[in-house]
């Protein structure tokens, strides 16, 4: 199977890799996998960035009470703090990632490590910004700042915070699934073929 027909693989939704020869794999590997998780990577960071900037509007844009403007805003810098950290984070391994190269089997595999820690990265992030998220709920709702103290000592509000808690973990680990871990499991199946041809030799 020539580079051509790789090529034709990768750019099928389907994560299966074909099987091929060493000399193929070492001739060239396609950047498609990676190219596609760059892509993803800079939308999410466009997106979370106008999302961050958009919070900081919320009171001014809705009914929010007036006494709760100093206290949205005392959380909201932490969050904002958080994020951006990520964020510049996520733009380095952009960055990085346009200077990879994927022509050998040591070049895939230093693009396979940057790709799981980027992964590790942002599912970190998306599990650091959960509880500020849900925090922010009872802000949303305009309710007074007396009536969201009073919230987290209803059980029933307890049980919806659980309940959405495990929702987040869930929908995060589906999400960086659908961007990022077919595009990775891709490269793993192609690192496999690499070991496999050595053992036959």
């Amino acid at each position: 199977m020539n580079f051509d027909e790789i090529k034709k693989s990768w750019d099928n939704q389907s994560i299966q890799t074909p099987k091929v020869t060493k000399e193929a794999l070492s001739t060239s590997i396609d950047r498609l996998p990676l190219d596609r998780i760059r892509k993803n990577a800079l939308n999410d960071i466009i997106l979370q960035t106008v999302a961050i900037i958009g919070i900081a509007f919320f009171p001014q844009l809705y009914a929010m009470p007036e006494e709760n403007h100093f206290f949205f805003y005392g959380v909201y810098v932490l969050f904002a703090v958080v994020s951006f950290y990520y964020i510049i984070k996520m733009a380095l391994f952009y960055r990085l990632s346009s200077t990879l190269e994927m022509n050998s089997r040591d070049s895939l595999y230093e693009v396979y490590f940057h790709t799981r820690m980027y992964i590790q990265l942002y599912e970190n992030f998306c599990f650091s910004i959960a509880p500020f998220v849900i925090f922010f709920i009872p802000f949303f709702v305009g309710f007074p700042l007396a009536k969201i103290s009073l919230l987290f000592t209803n059980w029933i509000f307890i049980v919806y915070l659980i309940f959405l808690c495990f929702f987040v973990v869930f929908v995060t680990k589906y999400w960086i699934k659908r961007l990022y871990g077919r595009y990775l499991k891709q490269m793993k199946e192609t690192l496999d073929q690499f070991k496999t041809s050595t053992e036959e030799e």
